[in-house]
C-alpha cells in the first residue's frame, strides 16, 4: 500500500522491518492497484469513540476500547497518549493520572466498567460530549456520562450532553460509564443517604450520619469553583459567609471512604 508511519522507541539501537510483520486486510480499496486480498483475524472488539465540540468549532475525539490483550493497566501496543496538540481544547480518559486519547481495557467487557474522563479547555462556556460510533457489545449497550460537579447522569445514546464550564484543566468532573446508577456496595448507598447538605440563612451545613467528611467543594452551576476545603475530619461542616449571589449551587462532598456525592441547594 506504500502507507507512510511513525515509529518510537522506548530504548537506543537498531529497529528492523521484515515481510513477517506485515498484516493484510481486505479495507485496502482505496488505493488504485488492485491486489490480493490478505488474510485478517478477527479480534473480539467493543470500541466507543466520543466527540467534545463547541458551537465555535472547537473538536477533539477520543476512543475507548475493549480488546483481546489489553490490560486496565498501560499496554503499549493498545494505548495512545494525547499530545494536546490543539490549543483550544484537549479531551481524553484518565487512567493512574495519565491521559489517553486511545485506551485499551481488558476483557470481558462488563457494564459495572467505569473510566474517568478528563479535558481541558482555553475557552469558557458551553460543551458537547456526543457518540461517533460504536461497535461490538458497545453498539447496543447502554452509555452514559457522570457529571460529577452537577450530579447528572445522562444517557448518550438518548441525545448529546451538553455542559457549561470554566477554562481550564478537569480530571474528576466526568466519567463514562455504562450504568445510570451510582456504582458501590449497598453501604455506599446508606452512605449517601446519610448525607444532608441545607443551607438556612446562607450559612451552609453538611451532615454525614456514618462516615468523616474528607472534602467539601463548592460549585455554581456554570462550573466556577467558589469553596474547597480539604481535610475537613468531622462529621459536621458549617460554611458561613460563602461569597457568592442568591442561586443554584452545586455541592459535592468526598467522605473518608471516597465515596464522593454532589447535592443542589439554593442558596439565599
Amino acid at each position: 500500500a506504500g502507507q507512510s508511519f511513525f515509529a518510537s522507541a522506548a530504548t537506543d539501537g537498531t529497529v528492523q522491518f521484515n515481510n513477517g510483520m506485515r498484516e493484510g486486510g481486505p479495507e485496502n480499496g482505496q488505493f488504485f492497484k488492485p491486489g490480493k486480498t490478505g488474510k485478517e483475524t478477527a479480534t473480539d472488539t467493543h470500541r466507543i469513540w466520543l466527540n467534545l465540540t463547541n458551537d465555535k468549532g472547537a473538536f477533539k475525539q477520543m476512543l475507548v476500547g475493549y480488546v483481546d490483550g489489553a490490560t486496565n493497566g498501560f499496554d503499549k501496543n493498545y494505548d495512545g497518549a494525547t499530545f494536546d496538540g490543539n490549543i483550544y481544547v484537549d479531551f481524553y480518559s484518565v487512567n493512574n493520572q495519565d491521559k489517553f486519547t486511545i485506551q485499551g481495557r481488558s476483557l470481558p467487557f462488563a457494564d459495572t466498567d467505569v473510566v474517568p474522563l478528563g479535558y481541558r479547555t482555553t475557552i469558557a462556556g458551553d460543551f458537547t460530549i456526543s457518540i461517533d460510533q460504536a461497535d461490538g457489545d458497545l453498539a447496543s449497550q447502554a452509555v452514559y456520562i457522570e457529571d460529577k460537579t452537577t450530579g447528572v447522569i445522562h444517557d448518550l445514546k438518548a441525545g448529546k450532553f451538553t455542559f457549561t464550564t470554566a477554562a481550564g484543566n478537569f480530571n474528576d468532573r466526568l466519567v463514562l460509564r455504562y450504568t445510570n446508577k451510582t456504582l458501590g456496595t449497598g453501604d455506599f448507598e446508606d452512605t449517601e443517604n446519610g448525607i444532608l447538605v441545607s443551607v438556612k440563612n446562607k450559612v451552609i451545613k453538611v451532615n454525614s450520619a456514618r462516615q468523616t467528611i474528607k472534602e467539601v467543594t463548592i460549585f455554581d452551576v456554570s462550573g466556577k469553583l467558589l469553596y474547597n476545603k480539604k481535610k475537613a475530619g468531622t462529621t459536621e461542616l458549617q460554611i458561613p459567609n460563602l461569597q457568592a449571589a442568591n442561586q443554584v449551587l452545586l455541592v459535592k462532598v468526598t467522605l473518608d471512604n471516597n465515596y464522593t456525592t454532589a447535592k443542589k441547594i439554593i442558596f439565599q
